[in-house]
């Protein structure tokens, strides 16, 4: 909140105090200014932990070490907060914190500091299938900890992640090594499979499903949980 905007600091501790004393809420409010429900929330929490203080302006950008960056996002993935309450809490843009997570999350290693450079630089190796879909198992059982893989079986954290996605979307069998050049026909034919081999493929296919049912159904209760914490705070 460092930077001049549209609405002077004025404006923004008016809505803020509004919403406190529950003479608004986020829509609302909003509505009246003409601007996103998460551009008033965004205020909010940085209101709730700086005061006025929290919309004063500057000419110059502040920086953040690296060590910094890391520590934010990885309180983030582990459920400790969420990136508007890391916004207030360090006066933080929720494009900044959303663009640290993105990178953090691509494997793309934050600025100028590597806590497991190796996670990052390290020679890619050739896997199995069958380590490939161990490896995606461990991660889903293991709240997503991509960094923790990749250094527990030696294998990028770009790659994990990749095969983790690609899992998910219900695409097993992307996760098959395949050749570069010319295409070969690797498809395998179901009518060519006894009936023990069909059953294992369709079962695979329903633990596929139901995991990402419960992928989607734990998003959700991480979203409610959210929404009741901004309610009681009203």
């Amino acid at each position: 909140m460092s930077r001049n905007g549209k609405f002077s600091k004025e404006t923004k501790i008016k809505a803020c105090e509004d919403y406190q004393v529950g003479n608004e809420n986020f829509n609302s409010i909003s509505k009246t200014l003409g601007v996103r429900v998460n551009t008033v929330r965004e205020w909010y929490f940085a209101f709730a932990h700086h005061g006025s203080s929290a919309f004063d302006t500057s000419d110059r950008n502040k920086s953040y070490t690296n060590l910094f960056k890391t520590g934010l996002v990885e309180m983030y993935l582990s459920g400790e907060c969420s990136m508007f309450e890391i916004g207030g809490k360090y006066n933080l843009s929720l494009s900044m914190v959303r663009r640290w997570i993105k990178k953090y999350n691509e494997g793309i290693a934050l600025k100028d500091y590597d806590p497991k450079g190796e996670v990052y630089t390290m020679k890619s190796r050739k896997t199995t299938h069958e380590e490939r879909l161990e490896i995606v198992k461990w991660v889903i059982e293991n709240n997503f900890n991509y960094k923790d893989a990749a250094e527990k079986y030696g294998v990028k954290y770009a790659a994990i992640y990749q095969w983790v996605r690609k899992y998910r979307n219900g695409k097993e069998s992307s996760l098959e090594y395949k050749k570069r050049g010319p295409k070969g026909n690797r498809k395998i034919d179901e009518s060519e499979l006894d009936d023990i081999g069909k059953l294992k493929m369709e079962l695979e296919r329903e633990r596929i499903l139901r995991k990402q049912a419960e992928f989607r159904l734990e998003l959700l209760k991480k979203k409610e949980e959210f929404e009741k914490k901004l309610h009681s705070r009203k």
